[in-house]
């Protein structure tokens, strides 16, 4: 699940500490703190262009900034920060109910403080061609009219492998034409 915030670096507190005081001065931790912050865009967030467009219409940004001639408005993309709960859960070795309480306290403060907090609810990309997730036939005939169709395959491996069905058979042969595409391709 991903979330986006119109603040940079935005933390939120999902899980409070728990100490018991004892007897001789000491404490014993019941319940380990658990805290989530946003990554933001020039931190290496990526944020999808239909998710940036989303948050544009949902955020009620204060305070547009403009480029030196003092005309053009900024794009409001560098104030933008994502958490995403599968990518994170990876790299900060969230267990299964960390992520799911995670999600239910996020869901939940989007709803409480929409202003701070924004449910990603759509696919961020879309397939290729409409039919593409129910596609049952031969993954390197799929491939071929990929090609021939003009998609960058390296995007639709992207697609498949993040917000698609996952298809062993489709990944490795979006793999080989990648891998084929790279070796026809002279650097310039």
């Amino acid at each position: 699940m991903r979330f986006i915030s119109q603040y940079p670096g935005y933390g939120v507190q999902i899980r409070q500490q728990r100490v018991r005081p004892m007897g001789d001065g000491t404490s014993q931790v019941l319940t380990e703190p658990l805290y989530v912050n946003f990554t933001p865009m020039a931190g290496g967030g990526m944020i999808f262009e239909k998710e940036e467009y989303a948050a544009a219409k949902h955020f009620n940004f204060h305070g547009s900034q403009q480029y030196d001639d003092e005309a053009t408005p900024v794009e409001v993309s560098h104030r933008l920060s994502v958490l995403d709960t599968v990518e994170d859960a990876a790299t900060n070795g969230w267990s299964p109910e960390d992520v799911v309480e995670i999600e239910s306290v996020l869901t939940r403060k989007a709803v409480t403080t929409p202003m701070a907090v924004m449910q990603v609810a759509a696919v961020p990309l879309d397939p290729p061609f409409p039919a593409y997730d129910s596609y049952e036939g031969d993954a390197e005939a799929l491939v071929v009219k990929l090609v021939e169709d003009g998609f960058s395959l390296e995007e639709v491996l992207h697609y498949e492998t993040s917000f698609g069905p996952k298809r062993l058979d489709v990944v490795a042969a979006l793999q080989q034409g990648v891998e084929a595409i790279k070796e026809l391709t002279v650097p310039a």
